[in-house]
């Protein structure tokens, strides 16, 4: 009786704490911090500032903001919590020997455990695989979009500022396994004489403003004008995304930045030939100034050479003797 009180006593902590870890384990996988889909009004989000609030989430509500893949997986861990809760339950009721009993149980556990770890690695694994293009269609009547799942082990540079992506197909192969799409599997290209049936669908991605990068390639998202199959044996691409015409709202952001800086610019300078100008017109003053001041002095000393010389040349008619009739002539001579 004893050791039957022991072996559920044992078997309950272990319960308890592989419930323990299991919730610590969730709240951390799927913590959330501050809630995304807040629907509290703003008259409740000013009403609230005053008061302390909460930053907790309840579990309940932390997994229902779960996607339905982590929903199922917490699902399955709950169900094996279940079955160990039984199995402890009925060890406890028949008595049976603590490592006999657990023997089945901890061994289907375990495997069960195991399987799904490692489904989650591969699907991880298999994820990591696949690159994702978004393109933007920018249309007249209004835009749409469409993504083409492509290999990440194949995508490579061109020389002409593009990138090539081997397309893949929509959905992976019971979920997990991505498949290729080939030229006979696209009802476009598979009549096309210059692309073999078992040749890979690539796209041309353009590299430039229109087209935006994830850190390591693995998703872009191109704002194009169309798609245009290519038909041209020469090129590797079947279908090129033509960029798009327009300005992104960061290239129209970046202009208006460039225009501002040019009126600044300009208002500078025009400022700037307005000082110049006031300086020019000072000196043209001072200049205008000093000529006029040079010309009255050379009036004054052409004037004070006028008098002189008329001073002078009265002087030397008063020093000429007076002789003859009187008038200045010399008198006649007789013989």
């Amino acid at each position: 009786m004893n050791f039957d009180l022991v072996s559920a006593a044992i078997g309950a902590v272990v319960f308890l704490l592989t419930l323990f870890v299991v919730y610590k384990l969730a709240m951390a996988v799927t913590s959330l911090g501050d809630d995304e889909h807040d629907t509290e009004s703003t008259q409740d989000r000013l009403t609230m500032e005053d008061r302390a609030r909460h930053r907790r989430v309840g579990f309940r509500r932390r997994v229902g903001r779960q996607t339905m893949t982590m929903k199922v997986f917490l699902g399955a861990v709950g169900i094996l919590l279940v079955y160990f809760a039984i199995a402890i339950y009925q060890v406890a009721q028949t008595g049976s020997p603590a490592e006999a009993a657990y023997a089945g149980y901890v061994q289907y556990g375990v495997a069960f455990l195991i399987l799904v770890g490692a489904g989650v690695v591969f699907k991880a694994k298999q994820d990591s695989k696949a690159g994702e293009v978004q393109i933007m269609k920018e249309q007249t009547g209004g835009n749409s979009r469409r993504t083409v799942k492509f290999d990440l082990r194949l995508a490579h540079d061109t020389d002409n500022d593009t990138t090539l992506v081997p397309q893949l197909k929509s959905n992976p192969f019971l979920g997990l396994f991505w498949r290729p799409l080939l030229v006979a599997d696209d009802p476009e290209l598979r009549d096309s004489d210059h692309r073999l049936p078992d040749d890979l669908v690539f796209w041309e991605v353009p590299d430039d403003e229109s087209a935006v990068w994830g850190d390591r390639g693995e998703d872009a998202t191109v704002r194009a004008k169309r798609v245009r199959t290519v038909h041209n044996p020469d090129r590797a691409a079947d279908y090129e995304i033509v960029p798009s015409e327009r300005k992104s709202q960061s290239e129209i952001n970046d202009l208006e930045n460039d225009i501002n800086e040019l009126e600044a610019e300009l208002r500078a300078e025009r400022i700037q030939n307005g000082i110049l100008s006031e300086k020019i017109t000072d000196i043209e003053n001072i200049l205008t100034n000093e000529e006029y001041d040079s010309l009255h002095r050379v009036k004054q000393a052409q004037d004070a050479l006028e008098d002189e010389k008329d001073d002078h040349q009265q002087q030397y008619d008063e020093q000429q003797p007076a002789s003859g009739n009187g008038r200045g002539q010399p008198a006649p001579q007789h013989n």
